[in-house]
Parts: C-alpha cells; sequence; structure tokens
C-alpha cells in the first residue's frame, strides 16, 4: 500500500509538472504572439498594470497562513519594431546633385574660328595716251592683265618690283619722242594707277 501511495504521488507530481510545462510554454506562445501583434500594430498604448487583487478584504479561515500580496511589475512599454518605425522613403529615381567641378567631358570647347574669307579678285583698266593698261589685285597681289599700246606706240612693262607694275609707252625714235608712264598698284585690294606723260 506503502508503494502503491509513493507511485500515485510520483505520478500526480509529474503530472503537475507536464500540466505546468504545457501552461508555461502555452503562457510564452501567447504572450510572444501578443508582443508580435502589438509591435506590428505600431501601436504605443501602455499596457494596463495587472494587480493581484489583495486577500485582506476576505476572511481567513482558521489554521490558513495569510499570503501577503505580490505587486505586479510595472509593464515595460514594447519597443517598437524597425518594422514599424517609418522611414522617409526616398526615390530610387532622385535627381542627383550637380557636382561643383564638371567632368572633362562636359568641359566647354572655344568655338571654333571660322576660316578667314578668300580675298576678292578685282580689276581696273586706264586708258592713257599711247594705250591702255588693265591689272588686276586679289588682296595685296598685283598682276598685269594686258598692256595694248595705240598705233605707231611702243610698250615697256617693267615688274621687277615687289607690288607694282610700271607700263611705258613710246612713240617715235628721238629724244623728243612722246612717252607716257603708268604706274600700278594695289590699294585696299583695288587697283589704282598714277599717270604721267613727258
Amino acid at each position: 500500500m506503502v508503494i502503491n501511495m509513493r507511485s500515485a504521488a510520483g505520478m500526480a507530481a509529474i503530472w503537475v509538472t507536464a500540466v505546468a510545462g504545457v501552461s508555461a510554454t502555452a503562457w510564452f506562445a501567447i504572450d510572444r504572439a501578443g508582443r508580435d501583434i502589438t509591435s506590428a500594430s505600431g501601436s504605443s498604448l501602455p499596457l494596463p498594470p495587472l494587480s493581484t487583487p489583495t486577500r485582506a478584504s476576505q476572511p481567513i479561515p482558521n489554521g490558513v497562513t495569510p499570503i501577503p500580496p505580490t505587486t505586479a511589475a510595472p509593464s515595460a512599454k514594447p519597443k517598437p519594431s524597425a518594422a514599424a518605425t517609418t522611414l522617409p522613403s526616398h526615390s530610387a529615381t532622385s535627381t542627383p546633385s550637380p557636382s561643383a567641378t564638371p567632368s572633362p567631358s562636359a568641359t566647354p570647347r572655344p568655338p571654333a574660328t571660322a576660316p578667314a574669307p578668300a580675298p576678292v579678285t578685282r580689276y581696273r583698266t586706264v586708258n592713257v595716251t599711247g594705250g591702255l593698261v588693265t591689272v588686276r589685285c586679289t588682296g595685296a597681289a598685283i598682276r598685269l592683265q594686258n598692256a595694248q599700246p595705240a598705233n605707231e606706240w611702243r610698250v615697256h612693262v617693267d615688274t621687277s618690283t615687289s607690288g607694282r607694275i610700271e607700263v611705258s609707252f613710246r612713240k617715235g625714235e628721238d629724244e623728243e619722242a612722246l612717252r607716257t608712264q603708268v604706274t600700278a598698284v594695289c590699294t585696299n585690294g583695288t587697283p589704282a594707277f598714277k599717270v604721267s606723260n613727258g
């Protein structure tokens, strides 16, 4: 009989331990689920403090030792989880701020200078005693186009001096023969003549 009582007491202790373990596991699961729900909802309201009712107001039966009331620990406010914290979102397509130093590819290049226009060619003819002279000027360069003597006149051309042409017309063989001297130069790209008779 003593052995049976011991077995029953052992069984009762095992049963109490199992019930306590299952209760603790269930309480831990419920508490964990409650914390997760509270963290997900982002509620910052504090939980009401849990208080244990005192037994001072109830009559204590004879032979029972009163249990002192326990003060419930103040519940800590749940810390906001990282998921509940709202951070300012930045768009992935935000415009980057311009850098102070331009990249080498963005360095402005000086405008290309336009090629100088080709010089204009101008012609001019002068008709003098003894014939006519036609020259052309291309910029500062001068060139004889034509030196035509009149009847019974001879012509002589001298181009030995750079930038100047001298044309002489003569009539007769003696010293008192008629003579016309034409000197041509280019002035601002236009032929200019100087005529002298002798």
